[in-house]
């Protein structure tokens, strides 16, 4: 991984902003950080890889005028106790949680850039309540270096991305001149081609073919090293006929 600072610094040597050997001054340095972050949080689900879609733990009840909480029968057990609610959500979604005390799988099988991202909701009547505690399992990855995470209930929204060269979730945020770069070296000439294109009109300059083309060629790599395989899911009453295993519910009457 790089320092942020680095790729900022070759980013106003890429546009011919600043000579070779000097650093960018304080207030450039600013300024290209705001745009490159900007880069950073728009980079999947638009260019690269899936938008994020909700997934609710525990799963809500589907309401009715006879028995507004979940489950939809007084007498059935807790919903992190049914068959049906299962703890495992897909790649690239966004748990939002009931704060409800349970624990949560990662994904099995992420591909390299996956995404998976955090949120208190308020609770679908599933008795959520202050002292939740939801675990977080890496399911054989770490998260952030350690193989389960605990929030707590209150805590902030977070989002995290794999990265299959480290085995790892790690955290996705808001970066710093002194972080570094979430993503493997082998992108730096992205981000530097990416920002030193947002860094151009604002000194009236024009980038090199060179660079443009280093641009669309990254943008390629970055493509093929991102693409994420999308789950299909099935009813009960529409397995396919193979020896394959695609069932995911009970039957045809869930």
């Amino acid at each position: 991984m790089t320092l942020v600072s680095d790729l900022i610094q070759q980013a106003y040597r890429e546009g011919n902003i600043i000579p070779a050997g000097k650093q960018p001054t304080t207030d450039e340095q600013a300024e290209a950080l705001s745009r490159f972050n900007s880069l950073m949080s728009s980079f999947f689900g638009f260019g690269m890889g899936e938008p994020l879609e909700d997934w609710i733990f525990p799963s809500p009840q589907r309401t009715a005028a006879v028995a507004a909480n979940f489950p939809q029968l007084p007498m059935m057990p807790a919903a992190p106790d049914l068959p049906y609610v299962t703890p495992y959500p897909p790649k690239n979604t966004r748990i939002v949680w009931g704060a409800v005390t349970g624990t949560i799988w990662f994904p099995e099988k992420p591909n390299d850039g996956s995404r998976m991202a955090f949120v208190q909701g308020s609770g679908a009547g599933d008795g959520g309540a202050a002292g939740s505690v939801l675990t977080l399992d890496g399911n054989g990855r770490l998260i952030d270096g350690a193989p389960t995470l605990q929030l707590a209930y209150g805590a902030a929204a977070q989002q995290w991305l794999y990265r299959a060269d480290l085995g790892q979730w790690i955290t996705f945020k808001p970066l710093a001149l002194t972080d570094d770069c979430p993503f493997m070296a082998d992108l730096d000439d992205l981000w530097i081609g990416l920002l030193a294109m947002r860094l151009a009109g604002r000194y009236n300059k024009q980038l090199s073919p060179e660079t443009l083309a280093a641009i669309k060629r990254m943008q390629a790599v970055a493509r093929a090293r991102f693409h994420q395989d999308v789950d299909t899911q099935y009813r009960g009453a529409d397995i396919p006929r193979s020896w394959q295993s695609y069932g995911t519910s009970w039957g045809w009457w869930l």
